[in-house]
């Protein structure tokens, strides 16, 4: 009988605390083994880091990660790069190749991390620290040897440079001991970067999409783990799944929280509401300030989609909840898919946090 959680969410997740994901290991894995570069989609919070960090770490290939969400400016951008390239190869193998930069670098140690800090002079009006740091990276590769570079959130490269997507498309073309893998939360602006004929990036990967984990999959996965601490395990799992729609940070989540309760009432019949409410209230301040950041149409939208199944595009939408024309709700649908509080399966919206949906159903209950 397992004695620690066996559940995990927020952070990069491992070993039996990763879920599935069989098919796109190998997927991607064949893919950082070619010639090919990688775009993959998925909303946020769906593994995705997980994912390729698992990837990354079975190959044992040299690899690169940034989130392009916490880059300030290009030359933060080209820091950023630098600082993570210091952590795979020694600082005197590097010197040379940084000695040829049109704009050297301040490089310090941090005496009490051990941490290089290196910043790069600010206000320059080109991206030569960047171009020459993605430079040094080829030369640092190799055949056979090759460094894998993720950028994650890659479609925050419009809000740090202008024309950045031309500069970066220009110097990747030419790099030859490089495997990129891209990785967005927006689908719409991930496609335009790499699907729109007029992009530079146009073409530039292969790209795949990373869905939820199937339903078959995700309750075997649940029920291994709940087994050990109720005999209702396949009921538990179900109404797991069926509150969260085998979102993957969700499900964790919510497993996490049934279990941490199981000691107070282990075959309780309502554990897994309890816990749902326990969460719903733990976020309660999050989520009321999220609502109070929302115009009227959206509060009508995202109340109707928390009580009903109907296409919030119908007539019968528009009667029931008075969202009015269909024009103005396909404006708000699309708006709140791009702050991420709405994911698009198919041709479908859905809210995508189910204790934040639970919550409107509760508050507006009261």
């Amino acid at each position: 009988m397992m004695t620690e959680n066996p559940f995990k969410f927020g952070t990069v997740v491992d070993g039996l605390y990763f879920t599935d994901r069989e098919d796109e290991l190998i997927k991607i894995g064949s893919f950082i083994k070619g010639e090919n570069h990688l775009i993959l989609i998925s909303p946020r919070r769906f593994g995705k880091t997980s994912l390729i960090r698992k990837v990354l770490n079975e190959s044992g290939r040299r690899n690169i990660y940034l989130d392009l969400q916490l880059v300030i400016s290009g030359e933060d951008f080209a820091a950023q790069l630098l600082k993570r390239i210091y952590r795979i190869f020694p600082m005197q193998k590097l010197k040379g190749y940084i000695k040829s930069f049109r704009i050297i670098p301040s490089v310090a140690v941090n005496p009490v991390t051990g941490e290089v800090e290196i910043s790069f002079r600010p206000g320059s009006k080109d991206l030569d620290p960047l171009e020459d740091v993605l430079n040094m990276i080829d030369k640092l590769g190799s055949d056979g040897k090759k460094i894998v570079v993720v950028l994650d959130e890659f479609q925050d490269i419009f809000r740090i440079h202008a024309g950045l997507d031309r500069l970066l498309r220009a110097v990747m073309q030419n790099h030859k001991y490089i495997n990129y893998i891209f990785m967005g939360s927006s689908e719409s602006m991930i496609r335009e970067i790499f699907e729109k004929k007029n992009s530079p990036f146009y073409r530039f990967g292969s790209l795949m999409t990373l869905g939820k984990i199937p339903v078959k999959k995700f309750s075997t996965f649940l029920e291994e783990r709940l087994a050990g601490i109720t005999k209702h395990y396949k009921p538990v799992t179900c109404t797991i799944l069926g509150i969260t729609g085998c979102h993957p940070y969700y499900t964790q989540q919510l497993a996490y929280t049934v279990w941490e309760l199981s000691g107070r009432s282990a075959d309780a019949a309502d554990i897994v509401e309890f816990a749902a409410n326990e969460i719903v209230q733990s976020h309660d301040n999050d989520y009321e300030r999220l609502w109070n950041s929302l115009n009227r149409t959206d509060m009508m939208v995202l109340a109707g989609m928390s009580i009903s199944a109907i296409s919030p595009l119908s007539d019968e939408f528009s009667k029931l909840y008075g969202t009015g024309a269909a024009s103005t709700v396909f404006s708000t649908l699309l708006r709140l898919t791009q702050r991420g509080i709405l994911i698009k399966e198919g041709s479908v919206y859905i809210i995508d946090d189910p204790f934040f949906k639970r919550w409107i159903v509760l508050r507006r209950a009261i």
